[in-house]
């Protein structure tokens, strides 16, 4: 059963500040879907950010629990995509 997530992105462990604020429902029963859409996500955010695909490994998200529309302090998940050669 999907729940609702804050995702936060980073690079090099600092805040990416031009990314607007990222709400997901995540379902972890769906572990295909679920990787394919964070990926997407960080895709976007290097993109977005100049890198390019190939540089998206330079960033993670830190995946926030939402309980009754307040955001968890500390991350349940951290995911990032693999180093393209």
């Amino acid at each position: 059963m999907p729940k609702m997530y804050e995702l936060r992105v980073y690079r090099d462990n600092r805040p990416v500040r031009t990314v607007n604020q990222l709400v997901e429902a995540l379902d972890w029963d769906d572990a295909e879907h679920t990787r394919d859409l964070l990926s997407r996500h960080l895709y976007a955010v290097a993109e977005r950010e100049g890198v390019g695909r190939q540089q998206a490994h330079l960033f993670h998200l830190d995946i926030h629990e939402m309980r009754g529309g307040r955001v968890e302090r500390h991350p349940l998940h951290q995911f990032s995509v693999p180093v393209v050669a």
